[in-house]
């Protein structure tokens, strides 16, 4: 039987199951539930288990060298690092990312990190406002940000934040990821009433929502 990684007692009400990203089955559970009773509800989830863990582990496998740092990811293609005499970051049609050779091998996921958000900057803010302007929806603010939990948010003041290592990913997810935070200018909430809003203006949403859950593995990059 597979057994939970982690229990975490409350003072909630219900037992609940997750399998984490990185594979780690958990269990929430209620401060004075018996462990046995715990044990119960693991037991008849074995089969919900097993198919969640083989989701996260095609998924890993799927980004292994990306999450290893032996390739990088820009608009959901994969560049190869190369180090050469050169002053400042660029991409070329090989799909490389080049560097200064210069750069200390200790700093170069720092330099690439700030590289990235660099990018972000430039490229989302211009997808932002093309996008505001084919929807006619308007932030009041926007700024990159550097969350591990999500890709984006808005809040109620309109201010945008959009995570650099939005533009890791393809580019029909990254205009999911800017319409998503955009509807949110006008339903705050995840209701029934917000995914109507978002499928207007993107009539495959299921499959972006879908799609966009592959590649959560990424917000764990450049943690450190």
């Amino acid at each position: 039987m597979i057994t939970p990684d982690y229990i975490e007692r409350s003072n909630r009400r219900t037992l609940s199951l997750t399998v984490l990203k990185d594979g780690n089955v958990v269990v929430k559970a209620p401060i004075t539930m018996k462990d046995s009773v715990i044990n119960q509800f693991v037991a008849e989830k074995q089969d919900w288990i097993r198919e969640k863990l083989f989701m996260v582990n095609r998924v890993k496998s799927k980004f292994d060298d990306v999450v290893n740092y032996k390739k990088f990811l820009l608009y959901g293609n994969r560049y190869s690092l190369v180090l050469d005499n050169i002053k400042k970051i660029e991409t070329n049609d090989k799909f490389q990312i080049v560097m200064s050779n210069k750069t200390e091998p200790d700093k170069i996921l720092k330099t690439l990190k700030l590289w990235y958000k660099k990018v972000a900057k430039q490229i989302l803010s211009e997808r932002l406002a093309f996008i505001e302007s084919r929807i006619k929806l308007k932030s009041n603010s926007f700024r990159i940000g550097d969350s591990k939990g999500r890709w984006g948010s808005c809040n109620s003041r309109g201010a945008i934040c959009l995570n650099f290592r939005v533009i890791m990913l393809p580019p029909a997810l990254i205009d999911y990821v800017i319409v998503h935070e955009l509807c949110h200018l006008v339903e705050m909430n995840h209701s029934k009433a917000f995914w109507n809003l978002v499928s207007t203006f993107l009539p495959n949403v299921d499959k972006l929502k879908k799609a966009i859950k592959e590649y959560g593995i990424l917000l764990n990059l450049f943690a450190n």
